[in-house]
């Protein structure tokens, strides 16, 4: 699509010149009506040069937007048509004849070469626009582009300011719109940030193309200036024409002057920009790399190489800490618990040698700060003495320690063989380095932990099998109810517990409990309620008596930011009287024939408050079961089941349980668990669930069984 448009917009171009060019040799001839030929003549070549100027556009839209670049082949262009100007102006030709203002060629080879002359100028002023468009327009700011679009209109108003003038004639008007477009043209020069960004290299390039197109553009502008062969065969050709490319070369130079000044003041500081570049670079280098290799030999080998190249060291190397000690007086590590791991243009006798100084070594002293170290002269330090006597070539040194979570994992040397050699600058991107390295080892102590993991995790799936085992493996059977019972933890290991004792005369103990919080912490409390129902169930008589001991055992080994809510319920299997006590537990749901409710004795959780608070919340209900009716205990699990910022709540909990009252025991277990998975859209379940199912017959589930 783009190549088509190109192609219609080259094509339109060549047939507007060629009808331009038809005219001008039809009146070379003949004398044609004046006032609207000449103005089809100018209308040609404007719409022409515009359709080569969007061609143009479309040819370099797509391109790289490289600055240098862009002044380079602009530098090419302005000199190609400075030496074909050149030629054409040594030409034999005829000449043209001045007549009321107008210009009149000779003969044909004048015609010719004008027209020839005039074309290759215009498509220079054309592009030349261009380039200099996206040099103006790199990194622009707001304004730019409209300051940009007013010397566009002011050229443009320059030129059709004459549009109906005989090219020897003047106005007003064109003077006028001709200094407007020199001064928007000024303010335009102003607009060269891309030259901040350069290289050291690239400025060189920039300062001498510069300078070589300000003289091309200043001879340019001499020979369109003064009368001669050029200048008549563009007036000829185009008066609008000649102002446009009068303008186009006289902003060309100002901005070429611009250039090579801006150019020349910034390349003194070209260095350290190009400095700070390779600085960025090594470090999204090296960043990359850490994310990207997994060998703990390359990335040191990486890091050490990268700072030896942005500070300029001449030696550098890094040591891997074992055995870190926490600071403070006694701080260092012993010789053994330090390797090096790489090193740059040292030998590692060298760096033994440093560190055999007189007291503290820079080694023990960095550990015992975990601050970077810059010595800016080693050699005048006491405790070095000795590495003047040995000859040593270090003169200036930084040490960088590489701490992660208030651990010493490595330190980082690098040395110069000039005093005062490391500026506050090197301590930054030494210090950036550092915790490059210090992220290296990370990785490689994640990607060990990473293999722990895996083996926690097969542990983890025993004890899921474990806990399995501390539930019970089958309900009890009774010939007056049918019980039903689920467990399923959020995560391997969960924290909700349902557990039934048969107790003497008759009685059964039905207890469902939940821990706050989930996974193994939940689970670990979770099997010491298991021991603790398990042997005080037995000895207290009611729910409330065995909750309060319950309370009194576990006060001493529940964690401050954890407790424990629980239900315990007993049941007379004969009379279907059931006592029911809650630590801070979901109420018991009751559907009866009568009525549907939720049973809810006050109490707090367990673990919360000491015994005699914890006695005075704790209360008992009675409930007579009748035949038919249906008890549901449950954890939190299936209440504050959400799908999105919904719950499952106690209202659909009871509609679902009266719904299906008339089922069994186990039928109404899995139409609970159907409903919530429904209400969930089959996503997991983010908290543990429980879930016990009592279901009353009395007397006529004796007659039944019997």
């Amino acid at each position: 699509m783009i190549k088509l448009r190109r192609f219609f917009y080259i094509g339109g171009a060549f047939l507007l010149l060629l009808i331009k060019f038809t005219i001008d040799v039809i009146s070379k001839n003949v004398v044609l009506e004046t006032g609207g030929v000449s103005l089809l003549r100018e209308l040609s070549v404007i719409g022409a040069f515009l359709l080569l100027y969007l061609a143009f556009s479309t040819a370099m839209g797509r391109r790289e937007h490289a600055p240098v670049r862009r002044l380079g082949v602009l530098l090419i262009v302005t000199y190609g048509v400075l030496i074909a100007s050149i030629g054409f102006g040594l030409t034999s030709v005829a000449g043209f004849d001045r007549k009321n203002f107008s210009l009149l060629p000779l003969d044909y080879p004048t015609l010719f070469l004008a027209s020839v002359s005039s074309v290759m100028l215009g498509l220079f002023s054309v592009l030349a626009i261009r380039l200099l468009r996206d040099l103006v327009l790199f990194q622009r700011r707001k304004g730019t582009q409209r300051n940009f679009l007013l010397l566009g209109v002011a050229i443009a108003a320059t030129g059709a300011s004459v549009l109906m003038l005989r090219p020897l004639q003047d106005s007003a008007a064109t003077t006028i719109f001709f200094i407007i477009a020199v001064i928007l043209a000024i303010i335009n020069a102003f607009r060269l940030p891309w030259i901040v960004y350069l290289t050291k290299r690239e400025k060189v390039y920039t300062l001498v193309y510069s300078l070589l197109l300000f003289f091309a553009y200043t001879a340019l502008n001499v020979m369109l200036a003064r009368e001669g062969s050029l200048r008549e065969a563009l007036l000829y050709y185009s008066y609008p024409l000649t102002e446009v490319a009068t303008l186009t070369a006289i902003f060309g130079n100002i901005y070429a002057g611009m250039a090579f000044v801006s150019t020349l003041f910034h390349l003194p500081t070209a260095e350290a920009f190009d400095r700070k570049r390779s600085e960025v670079t090594s470090l999204h280098n090296l960043g990359r790399l850490i994310t990207q290799v997994f060998d703990f030999n390359e990335l040191v080998d990486t890091v050490t190489a990268m700072t030896l190249q942005v500070c300029e060291a001449k030696s550098c190397w890094l040591e891997l800490v074992r055995g870190d000690q926490p600071s403070g007086a006694a701080g260092s590590v012993v010789p053994s618990s330090v390797r090096v791991v790489a090193m740059k243009h040292i030998a590692p006798a060298e760096i033994e040698q440093l560190h055999q100084a007189e007291g503290e070594s820079l080694r023990d002293e960095v550990i015992r700060r975990r601050t970077p170290l810059v010595i800016d002269d080693i050699l005048r330090e006491p405790r070095f003495l000795h590495l003047k006597k040995a000859k040593s070539s270090i003169a200036s040194i930084v040490v960088m320690p590489l701490v992660s979570h208030n651990a010493l994992v490595g330190i980082l040397y690098a040395t110069k063989d000039t005093s005062y050699g490391f500026l506050k600058d090197d301590v930054d991107v030494i210090s950036a380095f550092a915790d490059q390295a210090t992220v290296a080892i990370e990785n490689s102590r994640l990607i060990n932990e990473s293999i722990e993991r895996e083996r926690l995790i097969r542990e983890m799936m025993l004890a899921q099998e474990m806990q399995r085992k501390l539930l019970p493996q089958s309900v009890p059977v009774y010939a007056t109810l049918e019980i039903a019972a689920v467990s399923t933890p959020a995560f391997e290991v969960g924290g909700d517990y349902y557990d039934f004792v048969a107790l003497d005369d008759g009685r059964l103990g039905i207890v469902v409990g939940d821990v706050s919080g989930k996974g193994v912490p939940a689970a670990f409390y979770m099997s010491e309620v298991k021991g603790i129902f398990q042997s005080l169930s037995r000895m207290y008589p009611s729910p409330r008596d065995f909750l309060v001991r319950a309370n009194e055992v576990l006060m001493g080994t529940v964690d401050r930011h954890s407790f424990i809510s629980l239900l315990f319920a007993i049941l007379d299997v004969r009379t279907g009287g059931l006592t029911i006590a809650r630590a801070g537990h979901c109420p018991m749901l009751l559907v009866s024939a009568e009525k549907v409710s939720y049973i809810r004795p006050g109490g707090m959780g367990l673990g919360l408050s000491g015994d005699a608070l914890f006695a005075k919340s704790l209360q008992e209900q009675n409930v007579e079961l009748r035949e038919g009716d249906v008890c549901v205990f449950y954890t939190d699990g299936i209440t504050e089941a959400r799908c999105g910022e919904d719950e499952f709540g106690y209202d659909r909990l009871l509609e679902c349980t009266r719904g299906a009252k008339h089922l069994t025991a186990d039928g109404i277990k899995e139409e609970v668990l159907s409903s919530v998975r429904r209400f969930v859209e089959e996503r997991a379940n983010e908290d543990d669930i429980t879930l016990v199912v009592l279901k009353w017959h009395g007397d006529r589930g004796r007659e039944l069984n019997a």
